[in-house]
């Protein structure tokens, strides 16, 4: 599936951390920068994206539990709302055994690893530049949405939608000790369904 790789360059990045500048630019070209950071511990991941403008959005991931939990604070409370692991699986599969073309050495490192260019070409025709390390690689399909099973780490990269284009620019991948309790939900956050959240934005 991934033209340029060896099976044995690639190792699980199973505990440290990732963060992203990031700019999402809205149709009419208004923008807003921040943070995305990505916690990883085995099977547990959190993502956190702070934007300039005060937005918070912050996602944790169980693949053993096969959990998902978005914290968000409405009205002055704050949730846990449980979203489905299934679905987001599901989501997925669209982005799955998309092709690597193009690759070149960019010449460039990020904390001391290579930095290689290229373009996916997914099933549906659709192509996407991005920059990656060969060094490591997910050890969870679901870290990232539109790279399930990639065998590089994303580091540079942008996800095109309706509501505009959020780019990713890696600033920092290390490899290190992350604590347990980054990953679990404060006791502050009241745990509630999808279903449940959906009758409060309604309120």
């Amino acid at each position: 599936m991934l033209a340029g790789f060896t099976a044995s360059a690639q190792k699980p990045f199973i505990e440290g951390v990732i963060v992203y500048n990031v700019e999402l630019v809205s149709p009419d070209n208004t923008s807003v920068k921040g943070v995305y950071t990505f916690s990883i511990k085995d099977a547990m991941i959190k993502k956190e994206l702070v934007l300039e403008n005060g937005y918070v959005d912050i996602t944790l991931l169980d693949s053993d539990e096969q959990t998902i939990y978005s914290l968000q604070n409405r009205g002055g409370k704050k949730y846990a709302i449980q979203l489905n692991m299934e679905e987001t699986i599901k989501k997925q599969q669209h982005y799955k055994d998309f092709r690597i073309v193009d690759e070149v050495n960019s010449g460039k490192k990020l904390s001391g690893l290579d930095v290689f260019n290229a373009r996916i070409v997914y099933p549906d025709g659709v192509r996407s530049d991005v920059s990656y390390t060969k060094e490591w690689r997910p050890a969870y399909a679901v870290t990232f949405n539109r790279f399930p099973d990639a065998q590089f780490f994303p580091l540079n990269f942008y996800y095109n939608e309706a509501a505009g284009t959020m780019n990713f620019v890696a600033t920092k991948m290390e490899a290190c000790p992350v604590a347990s309790s980054v990953f679990r939900i404060p006791a502050e956050y009241k745990i509630i369904t999808y279903d449940v959240y959906l009758q409060l934005i309604k309120e």
